[in-house]
C-alpha cells in the first residue's frame, strides 16, 4: 500500500496498538532505497513503538487497578523520549511517499489467536516455575527474555500474579524491563533492516527510552 507521510502515523498508531514489533520490521524494510522517506518512517516507527507503552498500561491496571501508580512514572518517561522526536522527523517528511509492501497482519486472526493463547499460558507456566526456584529475579529475568519478542503475554501473567504471588512493585518493574526489552530489540531491527539513516532517527531513541525506563523504574526495586 501507499502512504503519505499521515498515512504512515495512522499505521504507526494502528500498529502500536496491534503490533509495533510488525509495524517495525515492515517499515524498517520499506527504509531500503527510500532515503528521503526514513523521515516519515521513522515517525511511523516511534509512533507504533510509543503507543505499544500507555497500551501495556491500560492492560495492566484493567487487570490490577494497584499497578497504575508504579506503572505511571516509567511509562510517561518512555513515552517522552520516544514521542518528543516525532515533531522533529515530522517536519524532515514533507510530501514523503513510500510503498509499503502489504497490510498488518490481523491480530485476531485466528491462528494469531491460538499462537499467543499458548505463548500466554507457556509464560504464566514459566513464571510461577522460576518464582518458585529463584523467586522475584526469576521472574524479572523471564520479562527482560520473553519481553525481547513480545510484551502482551508477560504484561498480562504479571498483572495476574500481582493480585496474589508476586508483589506490586516487582510486577511494575518486570513490566517496564519487558517493555524496554521490546524496544531495545526494535531498535535493533530498525538498525539492521532499515539501515543507518533509519537506526538513528530510531535506534538510538528507542534506546534512551529504554534506558529512561529503567531508570525510573529501578526505586521500585528499592523501595
Amino acid at each position: 500500500m501507499a502512504g503519505t507521510r499521515r498515512g504512515l502515523l495512522v499505521t504507526g498508531l494502528a500498529g502500536g496498538v496491534a503490533s509495533s514489533t510488525a509495524l517495525t520490521l515492515q517499515l524498517s524494510r520499506a527504509a531500503r532505497g527510500h532515503e528521503d522517506a526514513v523521515p516519515a518512517l521513522a515517525c511511523g516507527v516511534l509512533l507504533a513503538c510509543g503507543t505499544m507503552l500507555p497500551r501495556m498500561v491500560l492492560v495492566a491496571t484493567l487487570l490490577n487497578r494497584s499497578l497504575l501508580e508504579p506503572l505511571a512514572l516509567p511509562a510517561l518517561a518512555m513515552c517522552l523520549v520516544v514521542y518528543l522526536p516525532i515533531l522533529l522527523y515530522w517536519r524532515r517528511a514533507r510530501h514523503a511517499r513510500v510503498d509499503l509492501p502489504s497490510p498488518l497482519k490481523n491480530p485476531f486472526e485466528w491462528r494469531a489467536a491460538l499462537g499467543f493463547g499458548a505463548l500466554l499460558a507457556l509464560i504464566r507456566l514459566l513464571s510461577e516455575a522460576l518464582r518458585q526456584t529463584f523467586g522475584e529475579g526469576g521472574v524479572i529475568a523471564l520479562a527482560a527474555a520473553s519481553g525481547i519478542t513480545d510484551v502482551d503475554a508477560i504484561t498480562l501473567s504479571l498483572a495476574r500474579m500481582s493480585s496474589r504471588e508476586l508483589g506490586i512493585e516487582v510486577a511494575a518493574f518486570a513490566m517496564v524491563l519487558a517493555a524496554a526489552a521490546n524496544n531495545t530489540a526494535k531498535g535493533v531491527l530498525a538498525w539492521v533492516l532499515g539501515g543507518r539513516a533509519l537506526g538513528l532517527r530510531v535506534g538510538t531513541v528507542l534506546f534512551a527510552s529504554s534506558a529512561a525506563g529503567i531508570a525510573t523504574a529501578l526505586p521500585l526495586l528499592l523501595s
